[in-house]
């Protein structure tokens, strides 16, 4: 599993993670990694992810525009679907009716509605994860 933390345009993440005494902290028992779109961590299970992603919250809401947790290759989660899936409201195993893809571009997410993307992406119905 790995939480995917896609940056924010003219945002270079992984740099921005490591220049902060405070996320070196957070971060040191983890292997980031610097992606073209921005930071991969791998992690144990999505309750370590969500407890990741909940001490990075201030560097969610400042540099990252979408955090991504990927339940399998290819197939991921938003942060409320993630949510949705620890307090078991959503089944792992089985997509929901609001199922997104993205591709990346140039280092940029783009959210299409077809199985044409990098990444499926499950989402709550009517969250939105970015601009089309």
């Amino acid at each position: 599993m790995h939480l995917i933390l896609v940056q924010r345009d003219g945002t270079d993440l992984y740099t921005t993670l490591f220049s902060s005494e405070t996320s070196r902290e957070i971060l040191r028992f983890y292997r980031p990694e610097k992606t073209p779109y921005g930071v991969s961590v791998r992690v144990i299970s999505l309750g370590a992810a969500l407890a990741l992603a909940a001490e990075l919250r201030w560097y969610l809401k400042r540099y990252v525009a979408l955090a991504l947790f990927e339940m399998a290759p290819g197939r991921c989660c938003t942060l409320a679907c993630a949510h949705a899936i620890e307090q078991r409201e959503v089944d792992p195993d089985r997509p929901p009716d609001r199922r997104l893809y993205i591709c990346f571009q140039e280092g940029r997410p783009v959210v299409t509605e077809g199985p044409d993307g990098d990444l499926e992406v499950w989402a709550l119905p009517g969250e939105t994860i970015g601009e089309r």
